[in-house]
């Protein structure tokens, strides 16, 4: 690596378009310099600007008189500013990875303090993977952080731009014993509440009639609504025999009628493997450590 600075860095004054470069600013540097020479000082920084390294004083406005009250001149305060774009909220994808040096394994929906670009605040993320099902990509729900991979990360917060490096914590306090930082990523897209989360999901019901081919279910819904979300779906009996959910019962809340590759028992348990969305928590809260005690 040291062979390979020492390349690029040194001669660097053989570098004839670096060269040229610096010799046109320096060039339009001294051009400034002989046209604003008589021009007053407050004139001259409106139209040029403050120059690096000058002393400057700022009025802000909209302060909390709790800043003042707690300020520590010796705590170094970092200025800057949003764009128009950032001051929305939104659902904010990022991809994730568990800190080797963090011992706990991050579980899902359990708070987290962000630190990305000019905020620090605190969500409540939820954590998936990218599958393929047949032939249909899902972003799937897991439980805990991998440990040694990345996963994706949904949460509630500041609309941040793509490609935005992020660090986060379970707390901030200064008696945590162990490594502080919990996780780091990057941004990847905003507006994620387009991209699906889902999670596995089981129903159960049981025979109410049998037929040759063809039963009435129940207990599985409880509505007729709910039936006709899953109309065509394929359903299966603890013994191996598959079927498919037709049309609700009138009258009869969530039964339905099925039917199937044979008799089934009137003790068999009919069970569907489906997918639901789940939704990250709408939760949002700005560190405001400079406004207390320290």
């Amino acid at each position: 690596k040291r062979k390979k600075f020492d390349a690029e860095y040194d001669g660097i004054e053989d570098n004839e378009e670096l060269m040229a470069e610096r010799e046109k600013k320096q060039q339009q540097r001294e051009l400034n310099v002989a046209e604003f020479e008589h021009e007053d000082e407050e004139e001259r920084r409106g139209l040029v600007g403050i120059e690096p390294g000058t002393y400057v004083r700022v009025r802000l406005s909209g302060v909390p008189c709790e800043f003042v009250r707690h300020f520590d001149p010796r705590r170094v305060h970092l200025l800057g500013g949003l764009t128009p774009q950032e001051e929305g909220f939104g659902f904010v994808q990022v991809r994730i990875k568990k800190h080797r040096w963090h011992k706990k394994t991050l579980k899902n929906n359990d708070p987290l303090v962000f630190s990305v670009g000019w905020r620090r605040f605190q969500s409540v993320p939820l954590y998936s993977l990218k599958t393929v099902v047949a032939g249909e990509e899902r972003n799937r729900m897991i439980k805990y952080t991998p440990d040694h991979m990345h996963c994706f990360a949904q949460f509630w917060g500041p609309l941040t731009a793509p490609n935005t490096g992020f660090v986060a914590f379970q707390s901030l306090g200064k008696g945590v014993a162990s490594f502080r930082v919990a996780a780091t990523g990057v941004v990847t897209m905003l507006d994620a509440g387009r991209h699906k989360v889902v999670k596995k999901l089981k129903l159960t019901g049981v025979p109410k009639k049998v037929f040759k081919n063809t039963a009435f279910v129940s207990g599985m819904f409880t509505s007729p609504l709910e039936v006709a979300k899953f109309e065509g779906a394929s359903v299966r009996t603890v013994s191996g025999i598959r079927g498919q959910v037709k049309k609700a019962l009138k009258g009869e809340g969530g039964v339905f009628r099925a039917t199937f590759e044979d008799k089934i028992l009137a003790s068999d348990i009919v069970f569907l493997r489906t997918w639901v969305e789940v939704h990250p928590e709408r939760f949002y809260n700005p560190v405001t450590s400079l406004l207390t005690q320290s």
